[in-house]
């Protein structure tokens, strides 16, 4: 690392990529952004990538959290690394325009057009936002937009892809869209709930590689270092969900700000009183994810510090798994007798008989049933896209 140039009278860092990649994944992506946001353009400048982002079945929470990111904001770190957003519907001034049938105008002035040019012309990074609708009856007709349904949308531009991310829980699992068996059939990118042979990929047969980053919403943090990665390259190590194992690789529980009141069983059974969560449906033992290390609202504040139990909205069984929110879950069983509440305290003790976090935490949200493919065995470390 040099200077480069003085700003408020403080030399400004200059990193390669690689000094800027290993020191992100070092620090609190919103510390490191805030102090070396300039860096992050020169770290993956001139790659010419281009950003497809296309909206499905969902809310749209996951655009509005990413442009609620700081230093940079999601634009100008794109626009100053030579990426482009190229196109999303939501945030594109132009529309889809048809004349008799048929879409009018050029590219530049009709979104539909541009869409079909940026997949034709491929160097892009997919980003799906939102469940993708299978049904009904395979048809996808559920979700459509310019005539075209979202399942077909994604099928013509899945494969021309160079990397694929599923932006929010709705795309990695199917999330709330897909919640108490929906009649849309909704799916997620590679999983349908915990299963990975029922995602929309699998239905359409496309064997791509890709990156969930869930979340109702997800951290503006998670998407716009996730997306610097896949623009730069580089290899992400994830956990046997798709997942980017630097964010989500603990449970939320793990740097609460109320586990010392967990430890000593202090619990609040009403809100509002200050102490652990856990007896009114905190479910932080069972998500995984940085939120109580890296925090929301510019790193200030999280679910359990705001008064609201974490109902672990990154895993895949949310939200049916994790329902009702403000209720313990300790009556279900999982296995031979022994419930959620004791699988909680497997979890907090470290491996307790040999018994892996990820393990338990699996038998905890009901995956031990999930349909694996024959022979199938799991992918785990890094994975190049």
């Amino acid at each position: 690392m040099d200077t480069d140039g003085k700003r408020d009278g403080l030399a400004t860092a200059r990193f390669g990529r690689r000094s800027f990649l290993t020191m992100a994944a070092a620090a609190g992506a919103a510390a490191f952004l805030a102090s070396h946001g300039a860096a992050v353009a020169e770290a993956i400048a001139g790659s010419g990538k281009k950003v497809l982002w296309l909206r499905g079945a969902g809310c749209g929470g996951c655009t509005a959290s990413l442009l609620n990111g700081g230093d940079p904001d999601v634009l100008t770190a794109l626009q100053s690394a030579g990426a482009e957003l190229a196109y999303h519907e939501e945030l594109m001034a132009q529309q889809g325009i048809f004349f008799d049938g048929s879409p009018a105008n050029t590219d530049q002035y009709n979104a539909n057009l541009r869409r079909d040019v940026v997949i034709a012309e491929g160097n892009f990074v997919l980003v799906v936002e939102g469940a993708i609708p299978n049904g009904p009856d395979g048809s996808g007709l559920y979700c459509s937009t310019g005539g075209v349904t979202l399942k077909d949308l994604f099928a013509s531009a899945a494969p021309k892809a160079d990397a694929i991310l599923a932006a929010g829980t709705c795309a990695a699992f199917g999330g709330v869209s897909a919640a108490a068996r929906s009649v849309t059939d909704a799916r997620g990118l590679g999983f349908a709930g915990s299963s990975r042979f029922k995602g929309i990929m699998s239905e359409l047969g496309l064997k791509k590689d890709f990156v969930n980053v869930p979340g109702c919403p997800a951290h503006p943090d998670w998407l716009l270092l996730t997306l610097a990665d896949l623009i730069s390259g580089r290899p992400i190590e994830t956990d046997d969900y798709r997942r980017p194992t630097a964010f989500f690789g603990e449970p939320v529980h793990t740097s609460c700000p109320r586990r010392g009141y967990y430890d000593t069983g202090a619990r609040d059974d009403a809100f509002a009183g200050g102490r652990c969560l856990y007896n009114v449906g905190c479910k932080g033992p069972l998500g995984f994810a940085d939120c109580a290390a890296r925090r929301w609202n510019g790193g200030t504040s999280l679910c359990p510090m705001a008064g609201g139990p974490c109902i672990a909205c990154t895993e895949p069984g949310f939200p049916d798994a994790f329902s009702p929110f403000f209720a313990r879950l300790e009556s279900r069983e999982i296995f031979s007798g022994l419930d959620v509440d004791t699988g909680a305290k497997v979890i907090l003790g470290a491996a307790v008989l040999g018994a892996g976090v990820h393990a338990v935490k699996r038998l905890a949200i009901g995956e031990h049933g999930r349909d694996e493919e024959p022979g199938h065995e799991k992918e785990k470390g890094k994975r190049g896209l």
